[in-house]
């Protein structure tokens, strides 16, 4: 018994469209990426898969290639047409060319009625040639020139958001963000060895999926000359321009070495990549908007909160991920890390116009924010991340990709684009803590302090929901007198420890005050060295309300003034300054800048 396209394809006969396309695509998988290496013949492999997919996907054509199956192997009466008709088709299965269109076999006879031309037409204009496997490989940023250009545009934007929010005081902010750091890195390890731990138990007991087995393979590459996997069709159609777009294009994937296996960590620093480089250029452009009062400063504060952010940037990377995808078929991480996509590689009836590619592109993008990170809620997407990787491990694939039939090729990055991503992704994940760890202990101290109110009232309370008792002291400091107790002062009789703050509710008051200037003394000068006077005006006149006894503040607030040209208000504020800090010399000149500014305005106005 000769071998059917089903024994190929190492699935049985009853299989369903879904179970024909999966093993499709692992073919593809298989062969699409290789190179000739001594794997065997890949254009003939890819033959083979034009023709599989030609007959099975189609659902007529696959109702009489079992048909023409079941006469073949003895289960059904043959009719004299049919050994004629065979007689005949077999005349010129030798060639690698088919008969002319002209005299192709018919197809079966299409519904009956007005619509029966139409259907016929429909099927007359699909092309027997399957345009995803001659489809070229993307070369975007190949040239070398291209390659540094592009790298060193990414290594400056990233260099120059890491200036603007470098704060005054690094190596302080520096320790806060590397134990926030190592609490994320222990908490995505718990998270992963739990996932892993359930797909480890599912694997176990679950059958093992389906591999082309060596026959299998010895069939496929020796189809045409056993006549053995086309049994009951007519000879494959294929014309000399497809097959040579066939060689071209795999020659030009054993060129750039691209490979089909799965590399999920690949994937996943080039989709963090991504996501890092565009909240970078959201963040610029929430700044700006809030600079000219378009967004309230509430909601922006919400959009940059460490909780709201990742929701904001993966949501509006869908547009931009689509637009990039159906044009290029990468994406600025996925080329540093080496990862292109095809849209339809097992289908070669699917529609591939730009219409058709956004459709899909869109598609998996969206699904790929949905299933594939959560809509980047904070809390959902290490969880769903590792989900996805256990796919990649156990199907070769993630669900995204075989829903809309896309196909992930891995090519070397090269040691520029390995730097570029490795490093970028370095510098953005310190930039992110730096940014976001003062709102996030801000939230985790606030969160602290509603437990705390909702308890019963405790001192051990009080100092857990203000952030830590050394905390609480030094906030309370100054606040405190001998023998006074939690909440006023001592009975008489009773000793009360040193240093105990007069009010609980006092304590916590002065640690929001104090968390809020260190927000501004942050904010102020970022923005003010950013030039965005205006902002960091009003931010710095915050902080001088605040702390009034601050010579930094009433500098940041004489600097953004005089960067708004208010040379008046400016002197005013390097006096104040003066005063908390007569030694610096420095504003000596500021005032002297300044001064001369007023003149100089005064000058203009008496000229016009």
């Amino acid at each position: 018994m000769r071998a059917s396209l089903y024994e190929a394809l190492a699935i049985a006969p009853t299989a369903s469209d879904e179970e024909v396309r999966a093993a499709l695509r692992r073919l593809i998988r298989k062969y699409y990426a290789k190179t000739r290496d001594g794997q065997g013949n890949v254009e003939e492999a890819l033959r083979f898969i034009n023709h599989a997919s030609r007959i099975l996907s189609d659902p007529e054509r696959r109702t009489q290639y079992d048909n023409d199956l079941a006469l073949s192997a003895g289960t059904r009466e043959v009719p004299v047409p049919h050994v004629a008709a065979n007689a005949v088709a077999a005349a010129g299965e030798q060639t690698d060319v088919g008969p002319p269109a002209a005299a192709a076999p018919a197809e079966p006879a299409g519904p009956a009625g007005p619509d029966a031309a139409a259907v016929a037409a429909a099927r007359a204009t699909r092309s027997v040639q399957h345009p995803g496997l001659t489809e070229p490989v993307a070369s975007f940023g190949r040239p070398t020139l291209v390659t540094i250009a592009l790298c060193v545009l990414f290594g400056a934007f990233i260099a120059a958001a890491i200036v603007l929010v470098m704060p005054v005081d690094t190596v302080q902010v520096a320790k806060q963000v590397l134990v926030w750091l190592t609490l994320t890195l222990l908490a995505l390890t718990a998270v992963y060895g739990v996932v892993h731990g359930i797909a480890w138990s599912k694997r176990r007991g679950a059958a093992p999926t389906p591999v082309l087995l060596p026959q299998t393979d010895l069939a496929i590459l020796n189809w045409r000359r056993e006549k053995s996997v086309f049994l009951g069709t007519n000879q494959p159609q294929e014309d000399a321009s497809w097959i040579f777009q066939l060689r071209m294009a795999e020659l030009e994937r054993a060129k750039a070495g691209r490979t089909s296996e799965p590399r999920p960590w690949n994937r996943l620093g080039a989709r963090l990549f991504d996501y890092a480089i565009w909240g970078i250029v959201l963040a610029l452009l929430l700044s700006e908007l809030q600079g000219a009062h378009v967004v309230p400063d509430r909601v922006g504060f919400w959009l940059g909160h460490p909780l709201g952010a990742p929701i904001a940037i993966t949501a509006s990377w869908i547009a931009v991920e689509t637009l990039l995808m159906a044009s290029l078929g990468t994406t600025p991480g996925k080329w540093l890390f080496g990862c292109y996509l095809q849209f339809s590689i097992s289908d070669p009836y699917a529609r591939r116009e730009v219409r058709a590619q956004l459709a899909r592109a869109l598609k998996r993008a969206f699904r790929v924010w949905w299933q594939g990170v959560g809509c980047g809620l904070p809390l959902v997407s290490p969880v769903l991340i590792a989900v996805a990787y256990e796919r990649v491990l156990q199907n070769q694939e993630t669900d995204w990709d075989f829903a809309q039939d896309c196909l992930v090729t891995h090519a070397p990055a090269g040691m520029l684009n390995s730097i570029t991503g490795v490093c970028g992704l370095a510098a953005m994940l310190w930039l992110y803590g730096v940014a976001w760890h003062r709102p996030l202990a801000d939230t985790v101290a606030a969160a602290g302090r509603s437990i705390a109110a909702a308890l019963p009232r405790g001192q051990w309370l009080v100092e857990m929901g203000t952030g830590a008792k050394d905390v609480v002291t030094g906030v309370a400091g100054g606040i405190t007198r001998p023998g006074g107790g939690p909440s006023g002062p001592s009975a008489p009789g009773v000793a009360t420890p040193p240093g105990a703050p007069v009010d609980a509710d006092l304590a916590a008051l002065f640690a929001q005050r104090n968390a809020r200037i260190a927000t501004l003394k942050v904010d102020g000068p970022r923005l003010l060295r950013a030039g965005d006077f205006r902002r960091a005006a009003e931010l710095c006149r915050a902080w001088s309300d605040l702390d009034l006894a601050n010579a930094d503040a009433w500098r940041c607030l004489g600097e953004a003034q005089q960067g708004l040209g208010n040379h008046q208000e400016a002197v005013n504020a390097f006096r104040k300054a003066k005063q908390h800090d007569p030694n610096d010399r420095t504003l000596d000149a500021a005032i002297e800048r300044s001064q001369k500014g007023i003149v100089d305005d005064f000058r203009n106005r008496y000229r016009r």
